[in-house]
């Protein structure tokens, strides 16, 4: 009996130890595996952010050249003659200057060594210009290229970019060209009138070549660069693709994960995709651009690094060093197991023990945890990096994430929302600065897109080593902030009628005005007054005084568009404002609005007039809000004028008034 419970207990002191010590490496290779992966990642992701910064710069510095070239006054002198008849003196000014924009370019062409050429089409299509590989005959023909009817319909300083292409082999002189891709914009001569259209060519082995190097990695990690219908945009070589190969096709499962979503990670059996999306319509805003224009469905580009997930095998096969060390834990533990059969009572009394101590001890922790994940308010911790290491289910519902998706993954500014950024980030600077402690009023943007107003209060816990991560604590303002938006919409709102005040006006006029001043579109103003309206509160009271005011209201509003701005100014005065509107139109509206509240009785009861209907009218006055203006006021006085102008012809008409003087 005492052999065999010998024998159980040394063959527990093998088997235990291999499983402890198994247990034990495995989480501390696999979380080698994580780190390398971490690694790996970081790597690649701040790889793709240096090849989208390379692609933006190279975009955005190309857009500008262009912009430049096309606003040289040269050029425009020269365009200037395209088109028209001209005297043979005229004609060889012409030449002068051709020559000269012609030297220019040249000159430019070998300083930017991103451009394979530069071409200047007239308006019929044909070459007036052309600075670069082998200039073609001048009557080459563009009119029905994509590049010249995309650009001849853009406006000023808008462009359109092409997809990049191979060269043709008549543009280069070779058999096989090169890649290349086409930023074109509308030229206009020193009188703005449209003369053709501004080609540059970029060298698009160039710009890809310099992206391509940002994004190289080691052997687990793979770049790629795609267009939205999944065409290889890189130069050199992946495998069987080459430039304008399908990606797609290749890939297809990747291709799938691209396709989801424009921007993060996707993880695939085998493999970790990370990318970034690129669109050029979007991403010029360090240009002098306007608008830019592209071939429809071929963006946004994609470009990323497809990683290789690596495996136990591989970290082992790299080096032996860790092999040994294992074989030496296995042996040692299988020692030290044997002294544990031996001690196997003692230590069964103290495992008990401990398990106890454990188990109250978790008992402690899961209370505790409960009142964190459960707080009324949200709580969080983020690292130096501001990424989130801690966040309680509170927060997360508001979010509308799970912890999963947000712990070691997300930094907790991408949940505050732009406008609001500013304020988080002074916050936590001053948590990781000497006070040790900030606070923001900030907006959390949820998953779905809505707004949560909050108060975020934070500290930092500071360790021997220094600052370890901030804690805080978060506050849901909704209440309030709906209090003060109801309180502020009060403060422009007439209770009687519903209609904006006179500071509501004050603030759309703002708006319009200064709409009005860039658009260049008519803006008019309607003054109107009530007819004997005083005579209506003694006469009927100030009840049926308030009914005409809520009637004229609803009558009004039923005859201006949604855009017209209807205002009560104070008593029986109001005031329309009409947003492109010139003084016909204008006219218009005041004389169907006069019209409506002639034919419009207010319903009143009959012990206040014979047939329950009490008639009134109204007095206009039209005038234009002029564009040199830069408030509403010399407006409403102009109208105000027009308004006492038809009370003295009568009452109940229209009066235009358009003269500035007081």
């Amino acid at each position: 009996m005492t052999l065999k419970l010998l024998t159980a207990r040394l063959v527990m002191a093998v088997v235990v130890p291999v499983i402890l010590v198994t247990a034990t490496l495995y989480p501390i290779f696999q979380a080698h595996l994580d780190a390398r992966l971490d690694s790996t990642i970081s790597t690649a992701n701040a790889k793709i952010e240096a090849g989208e910064r390379s692609l933006k710069r190279e975009i955005n510095a190309s857009i500008n050249h262009l912009l430049a070239t096309a606003e040289m006054p040269l050029l425009k002198r020269y365009l200037n003659g395209v088109g028209v008849a001209q005297s043979p003196s005229q004609e060889e000014m012409e030449q002068f200057t051709a020559a000269q924009l012609h030297t220019l370019l040249d000159t430019l062409l070998p300083h930017y060594v991103r451009y394979t050429q530069f071409s200047l089409i007239g308006l019929d299509g044909r070459e007036l210009l052309r600075v670069g590989h082998d200039p073609l005959d001048q009557a080459e023909h563009h009119v029905t290229a994509i590049f010249f009817r995309e650009a001849m319909a853009l406006a000023p300083r808008d462009l359109y970019i092409s997809p990049p292409r191979r060269h043709l082999p008549h543009e280069s002189g070779h058999a096989v060209g090169i890649p290349v891709m086409d930023i074109t914009t509308p030229v206009f001569d020193t009188d703005g009138t449209r003369k053709g259209v501004l080609r540059f060519t970029l060298d698009w082995q160039y710009l890809a070549a310099d992206i391509q190097q940002n994004l190289v990695m080691n052997a687990w990690g793979h770049p790629f660069m795609v267009d939205a219908e999944g065409t290889w945009l890189l130069t050199e070589a992946k495998g069987p693709l080459s430039f304008g190969g399908s990606f797609a096709t290749d890939s297809p499962e990747v291709w799938e994960a691209l396709k989801l979503r424009h921007r993060g990670e996707t993880a695939l059996s085998h493999r970790l995709v990370i990318f970034s999306a690129y669109d050029a319509r979007t991403y010029h805003y360090q240009s002098l651009a306007g608008m830019v224009a592209s071939q429809p469905g071929r963006d946004p580009w994609q470009l990323g690094v497809i990683i290789d997930k690596p495996s136990l095998s591989e970290l082992l096969a790299e080096d032996i060093t860790p092999l040994l060390i294992t074989l030496l834990l296995y042996v040692l533990s299988i020692t030290f197991g044997v002294f544990w059969a031996i001690s196997h009572h003692r230590q069964q009394s103290l495992r008990h023990r401990t398990q106890r101590l454990s188990h109250e001890a978790h008992q402690y922790a899961r209370d505790v945890r409960d009142l964190y994940e459960n707080a009324p308010c949200g709580y969080h911790s983020l690292d130096s990096d501001g990424r989130v290491v801690k966040i309680n289910r509170t927060e997360l519902v508001w979010l509308g994430y799970s912890a999963a998706e947000v712990i070691d993954k997300r930094l907790y500014r991408d949940f505050i929302t732009p406008e609001t950024r500013e304020a988080f980030d002074a916050a936590f600077q001053g948590v990781r600065g000497p006070d040790q402690e900030g606070a923001a009023e900030c907006e959390l943007l949820t998953r779905s897109g809505a707004r949560l107003p909050v108060i975020i209060q934070a500290t930092a816990y500071i360790a021997a080593h220094g600052f370890v991560h901030s804690r805080a604590m978060v506050f849901d303002l909704s209440e309030r902030k709906e209090m003060e938006e109801t309180l502020a919409r009060q403060a422009m709102t007439d209770p009687l009628t519903g209609l904006g005040n006179r500071r509501f006006l004050q603030d759309q006029a703002a708006m319009e005005i200064a709409r009005a001043r860039r658009s260049g579109a008519p803006l008019s103003l309607i003054a109107i007054d009530l007819d004997h309206f005083k005579r209506i509160n003694d006469e009927y009271g100030h009840d049926v005084g308030d009914l005409v005011l809520q009637a004229f209201a609803r009558t009004a509003k039923e005859q201006l568009r949604e855009g017209d701005v209807l205002c009560r100014m104070g008593g029986e005065e109001f005031a329309v404002l009409l947003p492109d509107t010139a003084k016909h139109a204008a006219l218009q509206v005041a004389e169907r609005l006069r019209q409506a509240l002639e034919t419009s009785p207010v319903e009143v009861d009959h012990d206040v007039s014979e047939g329950g209907q009490l008639q009134y009218t109204a007095s206009l006055g039209v005038t234009m809000v002029m564009a040199e203006e830069s408030s509403l006021k010399p407006a409403i006085k102009r109208a105000d004028r027009g308004l006492y102008v038809a009370k003295e012809q009568g009452r109940n008409q229209v009066n235009w008034q358009n003269d500035t003087a007081d």
